[in-house]
């Protein structure tokens, strides 16, 4: 799954705003008046085919499912609805149904991949205890090898599988101690030292006084929009506590065999020691490259002031990097920064040796 350039997002928003920017100022503008008869029309058409295409274009194409056109388009009916005056939209009132029809049908499909997970829980559950063949325990692995043994892999129930890792990290971690180096020396935490936890509660601080704010403030002149606003303030919100739980609970971890990086709920590489090339500690730039960041996962946790990271590991081959809701990245370094560096370094060493 390639990454979205940043070209094709400067792109895709010049675009996206020229188009809807255009369609405003048409029916706001005094020259444009009187309207011509089917302008309505031309705007549905702007907003529910141009916007999707582009959209298609410079957003999905090679990376997700033709199957997301459909949610473009209805969120096309809908920024149309805002655009054009009321009274001139009553002739295409039609187009919402067969929308919504659409919708629903995908919804329902939707649901019962849903249903199949909810059915299968149980098993799941019982398998994460039963399991032993794994030498990873972080829960964050281990669930999500044991969903793609019960069910059949997809983009849809990637997404689901980082729903559900980011339910449990929020709602259901708050009384487990993490896995750390007293319990095992194969563990090394990363956050101890740093200022990581501390920045993302001043995040949730401002994310909950922003909302608040933001709510009353939007409900006055559009009720719509201040639920949809708090509804993704919510969901940030979860997801921030979500990543401090995970950041806790989840240290780096040598196996026999493997080097485990998990960086919160984001993103997590699994390395066999016979891939890695060489560790070495971090001399290069604080900055890298916008090709050298292609080939680099960052696996050192924001702060207030962003450091150089401590190592870099180098693999003979390019390695496969997992990020939520199914993304992927080949990388052939990764740069970290341990609360135990030394002992990381002479373990990791030592590890290379066995298998050198």
């Amino acid at each position: 799954m390639s990454i979205i350039s940043k070209r094709n997002l400067i792109i895709f928003s010049f675009l996206l705003f020229f188009i809807i920017a255009s369609n405003t100022i048409l029916y706001r503008v005094p020259i444009a008046q009187p309207l011509p008869d089917g302008i309505a029309l031309a705007t549905l058409f702007d907003c529910m085919i141009i916007i999707p295409l582009i959209t298609y274009l410079f957003i999905l194409r090679k990376r997700y499912s033709l199957k997301y056109i459909l949610p473009v388009a209805l969120a096309g009916y809908g920024v149309a609805l805002l655009i054009v005056p009321n009274g001139l939209m009553s002739s295409y009132s039609f187009i919402k149904y067969i929308l919504f029809a659409g919708e629903g049908a995908f919804i329902l499909l939707e649901l019962f991949v849903v249903y199949k997970i909810v059915a299968k829980f149980p098993s799941i559950i019982k398998g994460l205890k039963l399991d032993k063949s794994t030498e990873i325990p972080a829960f964050s692995y281990r669930f999500e090898i044991e969903l793609k043994r019960k069910l059949k892999p997809s983009r849809f129930l990637d997404v689901i599988t980082s729903e559900l890792t980011m339910f449990y990290y929020s709602f259901i971690t708050w009384n487990k101690k993490g896995l750390s180096n007293a319990n095992d020396p194969n563990m090394f935490t990363y956050h101890k030292k740093t200022s990581a936890i501390a920045f993302s509660v001043m995040l949730i601080h401002a994310l909950i006084l922003e909302s608040v704010g933001f709510h009353f403030l939007l409900h006055s002149w559009n009720e719509m929009t201040s639920y949809v606003l708090l509804v993704m303030n919510l969901y940030t919100l979860v997801y921030l506590i979500a990543d401090i739980q995970a950041i806790r609970l989840s240290p780096f971890i040598l196996t026999k065999n493997l080097l485990y990086i998990q960086v919160g709920i984001k993103a997590k590489l699994v390395v066999p020691f016979e891939e890695i090339k060489e560790i070495c500690y971090y001399k290069g730039p604080e900055k890298l490259s916008k090709e050298e960041s292609k080939q680099v996962f960052d696996a050192v946790l924001a702060d207030f002031m962003k450091e150089k990271p401590i190592f870099v590991i180098e693999f003979y081959h390019p390695q496969e990097v997992g990020f939520m809701y199914g993304f992927k990245k080949k990388v052939t370094k990764v740069h970290l920064s341990p609360d135990e560096p030394e002992r990381f370094y002479e373990m990791l060493v030592t590890r290379m040796g066995d298998f050198g």
